[in-house]
């Protein structure tokens, strides 16, 4: 990249750049221009495209409702301030009208 291109993108993108930062940002830019040159080398055309680094694939399932053991449910129910058959019991939070 050009000195000339530098300047003409940071106008475009209303960036004010300082003449002593120009040489560092043109530095820098020349450095990721010659990275992307290197990552265009590699012959791809028989790569499939990938969305995904593994083939791993989440699997779903359906819920299914099972019965909760007691003794797992009494300890559930043991910490809370007030229980109503197999439910917590609290104050109403919402006023109905």
């Amino acid at each position: 990249m050009l000195k000339e291109e530098l300047e003409t993108t940071a106008f475009l993108a209303r960036i004010a750049v300082k003449e002593e930062e120009k040489e560092k940002y043109l530095k820098d830019l020349n450095y990721m221009f010659q990275y992307i040159e290197v990552l265009q080398e590699p012959d791809v055309t028989d790569v499939k495209p990938t969305t995904h680094v593994t083939e791993l694939r989440n699997v779903w399932r359906e819920d299914e409702v099972k019965p909760c053991p007691k003794e797992t449910r009494d300890a559930m129910f043991k910490g809370a301030p007030e229980t109503e058959g197999n439910f917590y019991k609290i104050k109403k939070v919402i006023e109905a009208e």
